[in-house]
């Protein structure tokens, strides 16, 4: 991901106009290159310039913007000096991915639910490998910085602390999002008002970060 590919600024709107339909809740196996290019400003002729087919779109528009994403991830996260604080960080960058309505990583996960055959014909493999490779570069630097101030315990493996870290992650998704459906003007529980809803999330930041430096120390 060091080396992404340059796109052209015209490249790069139509990956926004393929976000921008998917963030309207446009399925992404029903997207069509006019309204990509309509959306993005442009002809649909001016968009096949650029790619040949509708599924190199979508599956570029994806690539740049997961990579994209997973750079300023982490980038936020590793402005923390402490393990703690990294932990903290990253739970914070998915409540506010989460508040841009499934931008980046979130989109991806809803358009594979969406889609039986998202992950097979729009994510590129290639780019999946490097991000997988990244994932695992930037966990051991977590984890070298968790062990020297000994909120890891020295058995810990890069292993162990992937799956930790994942699985809290996507718990902590899980619970977050029907918290998050009011301040989207979505039915909630009868008795769930937005002062609730902040405070149960508050709460919820500090359980996960505590279950997870009491299983990793």
């Amino acid at each position: 991901m060091d080396d992404q590919i340059q796109y052209s600024p015209k490249q790069i709107l139509i990956f926004e106009g393929v976000m921008n339909l998917l963030q309207e809740g446009r399925p992404i196996h029903e997207l069509k290159v006019a309204e990509i290019a309509e959306t993005s400003g442009m002809g649909k002729s001016t968009a096949y310039e650029y790619f040949s087919s509708k599924e190199e779109i979508i599956r570029e528009a994806l690539t740049y913007h997961m990579s994209e994403n997973f750079k300023n991830m982490v980038r936020f996260v590793f402005e923390a000096k402490s393990f703690k604080g990294i932990l903290e960080k990253a739970l914070q960058y998915l409540e506010e991915s989460l508040d841009k309505r499934f931008t980046g990583i979130f989109l991806l996960v809803l358009s594979e639910h969406q889609s039986t055959s998202a992950k097979g014909s729009y994510m590129d493999p290639f780019m999946m490998e490097k991000m997988d490779a990244v994932t695992w570069r930037e966990l051991e630097r977590a984890m070298l910085i968790g062990k020297k101030e000994g909120s890891i315990v020295e058995e810990i493996t890069l292993e162990d602390l992937k799956m930790t870290v994942l699985g809290f992650f996507s718990a902590f998704v899980h619970e977050l999002m029907p918290l998050k459906a009011i301040h989207c003007g979505l039915k909630v529980e009868q008795d769930l008002n937005l002062e609730r809803s902040e405070e149960m999330i508050e709460r919820l930041h500090e359980r996960t970060v505590r279950l997870m430096l009491k299983t990793l120390g």
